[in-house]
């Protein structure tokens, strides 16, 4: 089978299985079961990075063709754009406590949180965001390497939409966050 066609099928099969742990069904039939919501939380961090793994390492098992390596001042470009993107989703977890987002600790509240400091006053989805300049600014690009930046960014923008509907429900102010504060680029006016 070609190798960009199973990269596809790998990450719709990821992408289903990582978006099904995350929907409110399953969280409230393991809460019912006597899962708490912090283990839960550290559960699916757990489950999130091991699926990762796999998944990127079957995607890098596939067959691989050079697309184009871009040199010169435009590198350095290139190179200063992912720094960015780094910048951004680091700055995402500034505001966060990150012991409560991998379910080390325990949540004040029991919903998602909704975070509007830092970098969050700027963008919805910083870590997103950041991640996809990072993806789509490689200087040296693969035909594999190129579909994996797009299958991510495809999947986090999905994803953004599933985790907005459930901010949605969680938090009545978030609408009017979502009119003033651009989801992946910051808006200007």
């Amino acid at each position: 089978m070609n190798s960009i066609l199973l990269l596809w099928l790998y990450t719709l099969v990821f992408s289903v299985v990582h978006s099904l742990m995350a929907t409110n069904s399953l969280k409230t039939k393991l809460y019912a079961k006597g899962l708490a919501v912090h283990h839960y939380r550290l559960l699916y961090s757990l489950f999130g990075m091991i699926t990762t793994v796999i998944w990127l390492w079957a995607i890098y098992q596939l067959a691989d063709a050079p697309l184009y390596q871009v040199d010169g001042m435009l590198r350095y470009l290139l190179y200063a754009v992912q720094i960015t993107g780094l910048l951004i989703a680091m700055a995402a977890f500034i505001p966060i406590d990150g012991a409560v987002f991998l379910g080390l600790k325990k949540a004040e509240q029991s919903n998602d949180p909704f975070v509007v400091q830092g970098v969050y006053k700027y963008i919805r989805h910083p870590m997103y965001s950041g991640f996809m300049l990072v993806l789509l600014a490689r200087p040296e690009q693969t035909e594999v390497g190129l579909h994996l930046a797009l299958a991510v960014c495809l999947y986090f923008i999905l994803g953004a939409k599933l985790e907005e509907k459930r901010m949605l429900a969680e938090h009545p102010d978030y609408a009017e966050y979502q009119q003033r504060v651009g989801a992946f680029i910051p808006k200007l006016f």
